[in-house]
């Protein structure tokens, strides 16, 4: 008989395949995010630590209270968001040993800014001086990182992302793109993002669905996301055809964001559009869990 995997090694070859995130349903506590997930038959979820998230950075260190009882409830806490950028933030340290404690597995980081006065070179080097501070800390605490696409950072660009990547090992320094937020893209500079950033590209942000008013009231096309930016189906397509094993992260952002249309014709329901995105998504990459990458570096890795 062979031997039962231990549960990190079970979290390895299973790790989902779609998290919710706390950032789609803003001012939602961690039970409400749970009821959202299940309603949406999502069994991961993303907690936002940060002042009017989930969980305030001050309570970090009991994170796994917060976890017990999301589990008990038949969801997983898979990762959290937080603002970090240095591991000499405040909190930093606590919610690093909270994440361990609690078994979550990735930490998803905010944006590295251009520092007031500095040149772009001065401030990639203060970015990548702070990612590699905080990669440390993940090895320390057993866990993943995740740099996430935010407009306005340094890492906006995937290019410039890649630069601030450079020298991370991709099984424990991963990135989130985010496609959908960037204004219109190209399928020919979806396939260069996707080529500059090779093994670190880990992770989707799923954002939401074109809503419109018109005449006849309110409509929307149930192939395009986040404002009608983005193919998404063409973005979906090809990541599919790379056979990259990336987790999809739905930030919604539905909810309070509809506006407009006219009195006779109510506003169409969030949570449906969601549940349809959502479909759209799942027939693009399918339902099989994620393998991750190894996060053991090589004899020979040392931080840059």
């Amino acid at each position: 008989m062979e031997p039962t995997p231990s549960p990190d090694r079970q979290l390895a070859l299973k790790f989902p395949r779609y998290v919710l995130s706390g950032t789609a349903f803003p001012g939602h506590s961690a039970a409400d995010l749970v009821a959202e997930a299940r309603a949406l038959d999502l069994d991961a979820i993303d907690l936002v630590i940060a002042p009017g998230g989930q969980v305030d950075p001050s309570e970090a260190i009991d994170l796994i209270e917060v976890t017990v009882d999301c589990a008990d409830a038949g969801v997983r806490v898979v990762m959290v968001t937080t603002d970090l950028t240095s591991p000499f933030d405040d909190h930093a340290e606590d919610i690093h040993r909270g994440c361990q404690e609690a078994r979550v597995p990735y930490i998803r980081y905010g944006a590295w800014s251009r520092l007031d006065g500095a040149s772009y070179l001065d401030s990639l080097q203060a970015a990548r001086a702070g990612l590699r501070g905080l990669e440390t800390l993940c090895r320390r605490h057993n866990l993943r990182a995740l740099v996430r696409q935010l407009p306005g950072s340094l890492q906006e660009q995937s290019g410039h992302a890649a630069d601030m990547l450079h020298g991370r090992l991709p099984g424990y320094v991963g990135m989130c793109l985010a496609p959908g937020d960037f204004g219109p893209v190209a399928l020919e500079a979806w396939r260069l993002d996707l080529d500059a950033l090779d093994e670190h590209v880990q992770a989707l942000s799923i954002a939401n669905s074109t809503i419109e008013s018109g005449p006849d009231g309110w409509s929307r096309t149930p192939a395009i996301l986040t404002d009608g930016l983005t193919d998404w189906p063409q973005v979906l397509a090809e990541v599919s055809r790379r056979e990259l094993e990336v987790f999809a992260i739905l930030e919604g952002g539905y909810i309070g964001r509809l506006s407009g249309g006219d009195d006779s014709s109510p506003p169409p329901d969030p949570r449906k559009l969601f549940r349809d995105d959502l479909h759209l998504v799942r027939q693009q990459l399918g339902t099989r869990p994620v393998r991750r990458k190894p996060n053991k570096p090589r004899r020979w890795y040392r931080p840059l």
